[in-house]
């Protein structure tokens, strides 16, 4: 197999797709199981798509979430003259949610919300990232064998908008139109909502084992994500009690509600609803729904109209939903099958969501003409009721709305507020340092306004700090790395890990949190790890070894070694010293060892031999010095003549083998036998002046 960047080692295919293949695969550096998604090479033709597949690879090595697919490295194989870009990823051995929902069936409501609620925990993630997924599918959510849940693919689909190629765009809507957001399947620009929406789909599917919409052609699913009105999966669910299926309906619904600001505003917001379906409380979005009022017959006088929505248009509408099948009838039989299943409450985004739906037409782009002028004509009969209105009438006066002011109050309390008041409201997020996150900063218009009911304000809400991108603080220490943090709005974390490093200096940064090039709120902290220098290690005993088998321990610990020879008894080449043993040093010190040279020995008595025999007796020990003969010691005993009288240096005394021992020899004299007299002291020798021979 291919050796990617002289790293990845390719394995087999483990899956394909519409535009890439995955194979698994292993990266001998680190000797760690991975997997490697590689474009294919018709599309990897296209040079703006290639560009565009690498930014947002890149952007998706930035995010790191433990519900998140890590992305490891990206880099590009030469493939048919092709550069072929490809993504390094996490291996994730386990089942993806549609192979779960295809093999077991459905998932009960609640075991679906305990799955999807950390998907919604990696789409935030990916969210505040500046990272729309656009291609959430059961395909790419993946339960691992130990149970953890992955989301895979971010940004792939965002490269795959920007390419030229229209073969390469076909392809991608086929792939993904059972998700498509309705701004997805209009072409509009879209925002972490069109997320939400695609997970409302997923969940659709997960408890009833069908997607929401389903057609002969993507394209034919793809419109009815813009002008249908899915069935409320609480009729595809056996045995579920009213609240049990408001409570799946109104989260499911919630997220795929065609209008973005009916949606849930955020992944965490769904993933706050999901977890209180999955543990069976009531979820918001289901304490907040509220059935549909019935439409009034066509004929009834002084029948109350929501401004803006004409009554004939609810009618005109038919079967637009399921939900309000009724909406054209009278009375109470207007609020059609699923109303009568709920309680009533105050109007809701959920609600209105159904009700706005309810009455679109089938047919919508051959109406859009005679919408606009139905639009024209509204604002043209307006404008003269209010012309020609009196204040003697109260019949037709029309109500208005004093806009409160919410600026600093807390995004979801305020779009609750300003619903509750018949509003429709639409948030927008800009950085502001001085207003807390998620908290109102302005409305437009501004507070104090008289409205009409069903008015869209917009919300301007702070998304904290302005974002700044993270710079390279990496071989700096941490002094340079505060200045350098300081330059981009940053911190430095006072807290400063340490860790052993064999290429980064002492003092000096290892690594950062976050990687360099991502992006953070200004005023944030940034953490690091400290090198304290390479990993010490502990020099060992070596003493007894042979010099060679020590050198080798040492090498095998990235230790050098000196040897130094010393004049010893023992063997020649054994280790009698080792410098620092049993300390730490850092990788390649060199250690000195102390090594015998086999240059010494024990001298033995070699006195009343023969300069011969002393000779043949210590070059059986290993001598190869040389005697020197000193003055000669008389004696009166002829057999001793020739013998060695002493020795120098004296038996029991350590000599080097080379050394020169001095020997005195005996030497007959005639006089040693004669009695010295008193008057000639010199006749003899004096007691002292040399050793008595022993007598025979």
């Amino acid at each position: 197999m291919s050796l990617l960047g002289d790293r990845y080692q390719l394995g087999e295919s483990i899956g394909t797709g519409g535009m890439s293949d995955v194979y698994s695969a292993t990266d001998t550096m680190l000797g760690r199981e991975i997997a490697i998604k590689m474009l294919k090479v018709d599309m990897a033709r296209d040079e703006i798509f290639r560009e565009r597949f690498r930014r947002e690879a890149q952007n998706s090595a930035r995010l790191n979430h433990p519900n998140i697919v890590a992305v490891y490295d990206t880099g590009t194989h030469v493939v048919d003259g092709v550069n072929v870009p490809y993504i390094v990823m996490e291996r994730v051995i386990g089942r993806d949610l549609r192979a779960i929902v295809r093999d077991e069936g459905p998932l009960t409501p609640e075991a679906a919300a305990e799955l999807l609620a950390p998907v919604t925990a990696a789409l935030q993630a990916s969210h505040n990232a500046g990272i729309i997924h656009r291609d959430v599918k059961p395909a790419n959510i993946m339960v691992t064998n130990t149970g953890d849940v992955k989301v895979m693919d971010f940004g792939i689909a965002r490269a795959l908008d920007d390419s030229t190629a229209q073969m390469t765009q076909t392809s991608a809507v086929i792939g993904t139109a059972q998700y498509l957001s309705p701004e997805q399947a209009r072409g509009k620009p879209v925002d972490g909502r069109s997320d939400i929406y695609a997970l409302g789909c997923v969940m659709y599917e997960a408890v009833t084992g069908r997607p929401p919409f389903e057609g002969e052609t993507p394209f034919a699913v793809a419109y009815q994500h813009v002008q249908d009105e899915a069935e409320e999966p609480s009729a595809h669910i056996s045995g579920l009690s009213p609240q049990a299926a408001l409570n799946v309906d109104a989260v499911v619904l919630t997220a795929m509600a065609k209008h973005p600001a009916d949606r849930y505003q955020t992944a965490t917001e769904m993933g706050e609803d999901l977890q209180r379906l999955a543990r069976g409380a009531v979820t918001s979005a289901a304490r907040s729904h509220v059935a549909l009022p019935a439409a009034p017959p066509a004929d009834a006088e002084g029948a109350t109209q929501i401004i803006g929505v004409p009554a004939a248009g609810a009618g005109a509408a038919g079967a637009g939903a399921a939900g309000a099948a009724g909406a054209a009838g009278a009375g109470a039989a207007g609020v059609g099958r699923y109303d009568d299943r709920y309680d009533d409450g105050d109007s809701t985004r959920y609600a209105r969501h159904r009700e706005e739906n309810s009455s679109k037409g089938t047919n919508w782009l051959k109406w859009i003409a005679a919408l606009l002028a139905l639009v024209v004509l509204g604002f043209a009969v307006a404008f003269a009721a209010d012309y020609f209105r009196t204040e003697e009438d109260p019949t037709i006066t029309e109500t208005m709305i004093t806009l409160p002011d919410v600026t600093g109050v807390e995004r979801g309390e305020a779009v609750s507020q300003l619903e509750d008041m018949g509003l429709q409201v639409q948030v927008n997020e800009e950085p502001n340092p001085d207003v807390p996150r998620n908290h109102v900063i302005r409305t437009n218009p501004t507070a104090g306004s008289q409205l009409r009911e069903g008015t869209l304000v917009t919300l301007t809400v702070s998304s904290g700090r302005e974002i700044t991108d993270v710079p390279d603080i990496t071989n700096m220490t941490p002094q340079e790395a505060a200045q350098a943090l300081q330059g981009a709005g940053l911190e430095l974390d006072p807290e400063v890990d340490e860790a052993n490093s064999d290429s980064v200096k002492e003092g000096h940064i290892i690594r950062q949190s976050p990687v360099p090039g991502s992006q953070l709120s200004k005023g944030s902290t940034v953490k690091v790890v400290v090198s304290v220098g390479p990993e010490l290690v502990r020099i060992p005993s070596l003493v007894g070894m042979n010099s060679e088998q020590a050198e080798s321990i040492l090498s095998s610990l990235g230790l050098s070694s000196k040897v130094e020879e010393v004049d010893s008894e023992r063997p020649a080449g054994e280790v009698l010293a080792v410098a620092g043993e049993g300390t730490e040093v850092a990788p390649g010190t060199t250690v000195t060892l102390q090594v015998s040279n086999g240059m010494m020995m024990e001298m033995i008595d070699i006195t009343r031999m023969t300069p011969a025999q002393a000779t043949t007796a210590l070059q059986e020990l290993g001598w190869t010095g040389t005697f020197r003969e000193g003055p000669a010691a008389t004696t009166g005993a002829l057999i001793d003549e020739g013998l060695i009288a002493s020795q120098q240096p004296k038996a029991n005394t350590t000599i080097r083998k080379d050394a020169t021992v001095t020997i005195s020899l005996w030497r007959f004299d005639a006089r040693e036998l004669l009695p010295a007299g008193p008057l000639d002291p010199g006749a003899r020798l004096a007691p002292d002046s040399a050793p008595n021979p022993p007598r025979r």
